[in-house]
């Protein structure tokens, strides 16, 4: 009994799942329509609107879907026509029209199965897993599921994905397996958190606060139970509310709190009298049936069970009116009319039986149906696999012979190739080897140019040199000459003039003499001041000069001549290059810097 009705609660959390995708400001895009073109624009917001309403309003679901089935009929639009038949079978299956809900379904996974559209069928299996399981049909039900969290996967909406989990959570609460349910339900909340989907959270709590239930922990039902009514209240959600209410009223009728359990169904009876949902409405009848039965009498409880069988029977749920046939046998055995109950449980027990009997009716035809499949499938099979054995060893043959003579013809074509490389590797052996002798050669001769050009060079700077020290020494003796006279000369006008004479001769001859040979110098030895420099900075412009000098071999008399400057002037600036170079002596001053 508590897996029927168990069922029958699935069905009112079911009927919420579907309606989280839309966002809240739908219903204000209502007034654009009448302006809108028929394009497929349009289609779109007609189904987005018939979803939206399906569970609200299913007449008005029906007129916007019917609308956009004509529209997309029209422009042949088949994404547009697959959803209105979706949604459509959403809408039946909602007025408990199951039987029509069922052939919009299957007309909408004909064409979602032609566009290869994954999410479309995610939605199919959800919204036909829903109907299998108000039929009891566990097997088929979770299959269903399994499908719709497999394309939700395949489609990369993690939305439908979670939708999934949550149905599987719920399915296995109504098998009393309570370890798989929790172990979904705690799945599909962290993905509806992620989300920030608060009304599947919301369904959630609900489907939680049953597994606590049926634990026996009544007050983490209560916990969770009322968490889920708060959200779904914040959030204006009728038949949220009106679920969370009757689950609610029924925890309360077992823990014996009538008088709260009688408010709380009775607020689910009027939501569910405003969304015209007669399923709804059959079972709380029952639940406040119990109720009266408890606290007013027990012909108040009769005539609400009567009620809620009429529903029921209007319906065409035989798995309802089941229940409603055995929940009055329980009412008039409790009253000690054991002849009434006597006939309503014999009722229900004929339902049950037709309805295993159909059931296992269907099981088998579909059994025979895939045994003689399979078994055609197999002979079939057979055919076309010796076909394709004969097949196979004709290609294979002609394959083998063709294949032997491409492996001829390329042994013969790879031996002429092998030999013609040879012979060419050879050749190309030989070539290198004169090419790398002509190379060396060629360098050879360069090196001696060089070396040649240097050794001119440096003769032409040491015969710069010698010129510069040839020509100081004529200036020198030209100006002791004029310092001679000078001294015997008593005319000072003279004088001046000739110390004047004597000192720009002394200073052209200092800066013409060592500008010419520094451009020489740099011309045939480039880099030397500048590595000289990166070895010692702080070097002197006096100290850069004798060092090349140095650098030709120059001994101190000479550059002291060169340089017009004192012998010990220059062994003083020699003492302090040595130093600034950390050089140990002054042997080793030369031959570092004519390595430089």
């Amino acid at each position: 009994m508590r897996g029927s009705k168990s069922a029958i609660v699935l069905f009112f959390l079911w009927s919420l799942i579907t309606q989280n995708l839309l966002a809240d400001s739908l219903p204000l895009r209502e007034a654009n329509l009448t302006s809108m073109p028929p394009d497929t624009i349009k289609v779109n917001l007609l189904n987005e609107l018939g979803d939206y309403y399906c569970s609200r309003d299913f007449e008005k679901s029906l007129l916007y879907l019917q609308q956009a089935l004509v529209i997309s009929s029209d422009l042949n639009y088949q994404p547009g026509i697959a959803s209105s038949f979706l949604w459509q079978g959403r809408a039946y299956y909602y007025k408990d029209e199951y039987a029509v809900a069922l052939e919009y379904l299957e007309k909408a996974k004909t064409i979602f199965e032609k566009l290869n559209d994954n999410r479309g069928l995610a939605e199919y299996f959800c919204a036909i897993g829903s109907i299998h399981s108000i039929n009891g049909n566990f097997q088929n039900t979770l299959n269903d599921y399994q499908e719709a969290i497999k394309y939700a996967e395949m489609a990369g909406d993690k939305q439908l994905l979670s939708q999934g989990y949550m149905s599987l959570g719920g399915l296995y609460m109504t098998r009393e397996e309570l370890e798989l349910a929790m172990e979904f339900h705690q799945k599909a909340l962290k993905m509806k958190t992620t989300l920030h989907d608060s009304t599947g959270i919301a369904i959630i709590f609900t489907n939680i606060g049953k597994d606590y239930e049926i634990l026996g922990k009544n007050d983490s039902a209560f916990y969770y139970l009322e968490k889920g009514y708060e959200i779904r209240k914040l959030r204006n959600e009728e038949r949220g509310m009106a679920s969370s209410c009757y689950i609610i009223g029924q925890l309360l009728i077992k823990t014996g709190d009538f008088k709260k359990a009688l408010i709380q169904l009775s607020e689910a009876k009027h939501l569910f009298e405003l969304l015209k949902d007669d399923t709804g409405i059959a079972i709380c009848l029952v639940q406040i049936a119990k109720v009266q039965n408890e606290l007013v009498s027990f012909s108040a409880a009769e005539e609400t069970m009567l009620q809620a069988l009429t529903l029921a029977k209007k319906i065409r749920n035989p798995r309802l009116i089941s229940q409603t046939c055995g929940d009055i046998a329980d009412l008039y055995a409790a009253a000690g009319m054991y002849e009434k109950a006597y006939g309503f449980k014999l009722q229900q027990n004929h339902l049950k039986d037709s309805l295993q009997n159909a059931n296992n009716e269907r099981i088998i035809r579909e059994m025979d149906v895939k045994f003689r499949t399979a078994k055609k499938d197999d002979e079939i099979r057979l055919l076309k696999s010796e076909n394709e054995i004969q097949h196979k060893n004709l290609l294979l043959l002609s394959v083998s012979v063709i294949g032997l003579i491409v492996i001829l013809v390329l042994i013969l074509f790879l031996l002429r190739l092998k030999s013609a490389g040879y012979n060419k590797q050879k050749q190309l052996l030989e070539q290198e080897q004169t090419i790398n002798q002509q190379q060396t050669e060629l360098k050879n001769k360069e090196q001696l140019l060089l070396r040649e050009q240097l050794e001119a060079k440096n003769r032409e700077l040491a015969s710069k040199a010698l010129e510069m020290l040839r020509m100081n020494e004529t200036i020198s003796d030209i100006i002791e000459k004029l310092e001679s006279f000078n001294s015997g000369n008593h005319d000072d006008k003279a004088a001046d003039r000739i110390n004047s004479i004597i000192n720009g001769l002394e200073n052209q001859l200092r800066d013409n003499s060592w500008n010419e040979f520094e451009k020489i110098f740099r011309n045939i030895h480039s880099t030397f001041f500048r590595r000289l420099l990166e070895i010692c900075p702080d070097l002197t412009p006096s100290e850069i000069k004798v060092a090349a000098f140095l650098k030709l071999n120059l001994n101190t008399k000479e550059i002291a001549a060169v340089t017009y400057k004192s012998e010990a002037g220059i062994k003083s600036t020699r003492y302090r290059l040595r130093k600034k170079l950390e050089l140990q002596s002054d042997d080793s001053l030369v031959p570092y810097l004519m390595k430089l």
